[in-house]
């Protein structure tokens, strides 16, 4: 009886174990063949989601230290290192500095002018002409000045002066009457023409770029200047002309050419006209302008072209100046 229950529970357990090991997930073929991540298979298939796509790894590129124009590293922002070596640019002035200029004007003056005085006012109004009638020489070379500070970087106090005197003789070859002297044909005169020629004025600069350069400028015109006709031996006469006045205009300077050591080519045009006073008058000049770079920023330069200049004042009907002047100037300037 004892072996009849024994048997019984040895049954009973090795059917509860078969049991249990059918459910084992060794025992499922499909499953033990399934891929690394498994899942559940009963469970619904969910949607798979992509994987975030890898970016690229930007690459780090060294920055090069600014390199000047003539080699070495540059410790300033220097314009000409940021340009090319064909680039033209022109010659940039500092602030608080000084441009000082010397100029020769090759001139043709000639003019004309009126003057009667007491009875001689009676007998009619005749110009006279300052070259042909009073012998003044129509070719003269005259000197000028000029000097200008740069306060800020944009605007500039300038001042010129050009004085000359010019004497002149010879004989006269028509009836004329200058003040109240009458000269005949064939009797001689001495002349003297003596100018002094002011501006004083401001000087601004909307455009500056490293190409091109316009200014406008409002400056004072001071004027004076004398002319004597003494007949030689008898008596003379002179007129004396005090201009004060105001000069607008404006300036341009367009760069041509600079050359691999920072030589520059450039246009240099000025244009100014002059009211006031009963008178007008201009002083216009256009030329090529060479400039050459020295160290700690200075640097000098020679410039050639034209210029002309024109002032009159007509007092009354019996009392008139003209005058004008042209010609190729020649200028040597530096700039510290």
């Amino acid at each position: 009886m004892y072996l009849t229950k024994h048997h019984s529970v040895l049954v009973c357990m090795v059917f509860l174990v078969l049991m249990f090991a059918g459910d084992a997930p060794a025992w499922d073929l499909v499953q033990a063949a399934a891929p690394e991540q498994q899942e559940d298979l009963a469970a619904p298939a969910t949607p798979q989601t992509k994987a975030p796509a890898k970016t690229a790894a930007k690459q780090i590129t060294k920055c090069r230290p600014l390199v000047g124009r003539y080699g070495g590293e540059a410790t300033v922002f220097d314009p000409l290192s940021a340009l090319s070596a064909s680039t033209c640019v022109l010659p940039i002035t500092r602030p608080r500095g000084w441009e000082l200029e010397a100029e020769a004007l090759f001139a043709r003056t000639k003019g004309q002018v009126r003057l009667y005085r007491g009875f001689a006012a009676f007998q009619g109004y005749n110009d006279i002409d300052m070259n042909s009638d009073l012998g003044l020489p129509d070719h003269n070379t005259i000197g000028a000045f000029s000097a200008r500070y740069r306060f800020k970087p944009r605007w500039s106090l300038r001042y010129s002066i050009m004085p000359f005197a010019i004497d002149g003789s010879g004989s006269v070859g028509r009836s004329i009457t200058f003040g109240s002297t009458t000269l005949n044909p064939g009797q001689t005169a001495k002349v003297k023409w003596e100018r002094i020629y002011q501006r004083l004025g401001l000087v601004y600069d909307p455009i500056r770029t490293y190409t091109t350069r316009v200014s406008v400028f409002g400056d004072y015109v001071r004027l004076n200047e004398k002319l004597s006709v003494v007949q030689v031996g008898c008596c003379g006469d002179a007129i004396d002309n005090d201009m004060n006045m105001g000069m607008a205009g404006l300036e341009f300077e367009k760069c041509l050419k600079t050359s691999r050591l920072c030589n520059t080519l450039s246009l240099d045009c000025r244009a100014g006209v002059a009211f006031g006073d009963d008178g007008y008058g201009s002083d216009v000049s256009t030329g090529l302008k060479y400039s050459i770079p020295m160290n700690s920023g200075r640097w000098g330069y020679v410039k050639g072209g034209y210029r002309y200049l024109t002032y009159k004042k007509k007092y009354s009907d019996a009392r008139m100046i003209d005058t004008a002047m042209d010609g190729g100037f020649l200028q040597m300037g530096f700039v510290f």
